[in-house]
């Protein structure tokens, strides 16, 4: 995910360069391969987000017995899935 930022940066920078770029861009994205690498890296972006917040947490010590720290293990996965399918449904 941090690797693939600058490549992100480019995209952005390069599609604002002119129209006839952004479309090139946009046709490119329409494609099923690259709306899956997109979705994977969206997921690992909502995942990381949920995990920081469970840190923060746990540095609070809220939730720092074993089994709670579990249970906020299954439960940043489970909350970081349906998130980023809303969060793919807004954005796509």
């Amino acid at each position: 995910m941090f690797l693939f930022l600058p490549v992100l940066l480019w995209l952005f920078s390069a599609s604002l360069a002119s129209a006839e770029t952004f479309a090139v861009f946009k046709a490119a994205f329409s494609s099923l391969p690259v709306k899956v690498v997109l979705a994977g890296l969206l997921w690992a972006f909502v995942h990381h987000f949920c995990v920081c917040v469970r840190f923060l947490l746990l540095d609070l010590h809220v939730g720092i017995e074993k089994e709670a720290a579990r249970k906020s293990a299954a439960v940043v996965f489970a909350v970081s899935i349906p998130l980023t399918l809303v969060l793919w449904g807004i954005l796509l």
